[in-house]
């Protein structure tokens, strides 16, 4: 499970934060039964139509996101990522059926994650022409 703290970084606030592990402690059981339901009907399935190895990865590291044990790369800790948080969430939607209950919910977490990856990329900017100039 999610919480604020393990989101929290110096160019994400923490009242962003808690929005975002509100969020995704909300939509995180969804997102992780339409991937089961879809791998398993996929492996079962002749012919494949999805990229199966992809959507295991997917699987696999919003797991990771939610223990708070996900890497960006093997030297990095690990930690919360918003853009691999993003990515993996669009792999969901990507499979997601529109009849889903949930999909509103996926869909405000992606654009929560969304919004906060650019206002980290603008602030982490901010901060290296302040550098620059100083």
């Amino acid at each position: 499970m999610l919480n604020a703290d393990s989101v929290t970084s110096r160019y994400i606030p923490v009242e962003q934060a808690q929005e975002i592990a509100v969020a995704w402690n909300g939509v995180y059981p969804a997102m992780r039964r339409v991937l089961d339901a879809v791998i398993k009907a996929q492996r079962g399935a002749e012919r494949c139509t999805v990229n199966l190895p992809r959507l295991e990865r997917a699987r696999r590291e919003l797991g990771q996101l939610d223990r708070g044990t996900y890497r960006g790369c093997t030297r990095s800790p690990a930690a919360f990522s918003l853009s691999g948080s993003l990515s993996n969430v669009r792999e969901v939607l990507e499979v997601t059926s529109v009849g889903t209950p949930e999909l509103g919910d996926m869909y405000r977490l992606a654009a929560l994650l969304a919004d906060a990856n650019v206002q980290c990329a603008r602030r982490f900017a901010a901060e290296q022409e302040a550098a620059r100039s100083a």
